[in-house]
């Protein structure tokens, strides 16, 4: 098999929580060997969620899900040492991924400037929530901050008010972001030979998923109104007969399709213009009859006519549909809790689909054998272990 496309470079990992740890798993899985550094007290997602044999080794489903193929080193960089450890290994890097506050790392003397002097190639990613300037780039802030101060809660309205999404979707995508921002610094490096600086603010990232959305509005000082579950005739959510389903009725051909799917023939014939001006009697007539199955019956029929519909699932409903499998989403990785599923790359190339290797990481598990790689003698190594 071919190698990865990052094999044979190294990340140091100073990430925590998801958005960081989200891009340096991608990095991983494209073959950079990544070495993640840790406090004494570990990343705290380690606590986060599982069975309490998976919560008493620290591995946590909020830390499973982003760390499977990396090694372990403790180092508190509040201390000589640890800072020590972390320059010594930035010598040895390609990239180097960091999402404290602004400010942290050169409070450290571990930010770009004093790391490119020791690694004048080394690519550098600050990830922040408002990024490395600006009014409001000294801010801290997690996924639900940004849904709030981004605008994202405001085009989300329902019920009560604006609503926060169920995922966290913005720290997951700040780390797709910044994993290809990486990719974009790696062939800048090709091309002249230096290091690169970069910076990632989740709140720019979460701009760039509403792109329409931002665009309208700093070009009409007006933003568009909130999304609803309907937006008009055949083109929302419905209810079913125990739950919803989502009709795509954007355009006569896809209302006609959706009809016709539902059974109802003599409304899916009609010319265009009458359909048109038909549209509000017929979406009760449709409200009626999808109240007759449920919605995994609909959906099934849905997908057998191909029409731009279906029902609304919850995830174990998704992966029993063994789409994922067909598509190689998920990898089972051993760790010292047991088998754990987690996701891999989520694409194909020439059929092949990238996966992180490996186990799962204790804290500090590999501090040991990369002091010992990096020349540390017995001796430092011990004075390192035991301060």
């Amino acid at each position: 098999m071919a190698d990865k496309p990052l094999q044979g470079m190294r990340v140091i990992d100073m990430t925590h929580v998801l958005a960081g740890p989200y891009c340096t798993y991608q990095l991983g899985m494209l073959g950079a060997e990544v070495i993640k550094i840790e406090s004494p007290s570990g990343d705290m997602v380690r606590g986060w969620g599982g069975e309490r044999a998976q919560l008493k080794l620290g591995l946590g489903s909020g830390f499973v899900a982003q760390n499977a193929g990396k090694r372990s080193v403790m180092a508190d960089i509040q201390t000589k040492k640890g800072c020590q450890l972390v320059r010594k290994l930035a010598e040895s890097a390609d990239i180097f991924v960091e999402n404290f506050r602004p400010g942290t790392m050169a409070k450290h003397d571990l930010d770009y400037e004093n790391l490119a002097h020791l690694n004048p190639g080394l690519i550098y990613l600050s990830i922040s929530a408002f990024g490395q300037n600006g009014p409001t780039g000294h801010r801290p802030g997690f996924d639900d901050v940004i849904q709030a101060t981004s605008g994202f809660m405001s085009i989300n309205v329902r019920g009560d008010g604006p609503i926060r999404t169920g995922g966290p979707v913005l720290d997951y995508a700040t780390g797709m972001h910044a994993t290809s921002s990486v990719l974009a610094a790696i062939l800048l490096k090709q091309q002249s030979g230096k290091g690169q600086r970069i910076d990632i603010a989740m709140q720019d990232v979460t701009l760039l998923l509403m792109n329409r959305h931002t665009s309208i509005t700093a070009s009409s000082g007006t933003p568009p109104p909130p999304g609803l579950n309907r937006d008009a005739p055949l083109l929302g959510r419905y209810k079913v007969l125990d739950g919803y389903v989502m009709l795509a009725g954007y355009l006569p051909h896809h209302q006609k399709s959706i009809l016709k799917a539902l059974g109802l023939n003599d409304l899916a014939e009609l010319p265009s213009s009458e359909l048109r001006k038909q549209l509000a009697e017929i979406d009760l007539i449709v409200e009626a009859t999808l109240m007759q199955k449920s919605a995994a019956q609909w959906d099934e029929i849905f997908s057998e006519s191909a029409v731009v519909a279906g029902g609304v699932q919850d995830l174990s409903e998704v992966v029993a549909t063994q789409q994922t499998a067909s598509r190689k989403l998920l990898v089972k990785i051993d760790s010292p809790a047991g088998p754990q599923q987690v996701t891999t790359a989520g694409y194909q190339i020439n059929g092949r689909v990238f996966s992180p290797e490996n186990s799962i990481p204790l804290l500090g598990q590999h501090t040991e054998e990369i002091l010992a790689e990096l020349g540390y003698s017995d001796l430092e190594i011990q004075d390192y272990l035991n301060p």
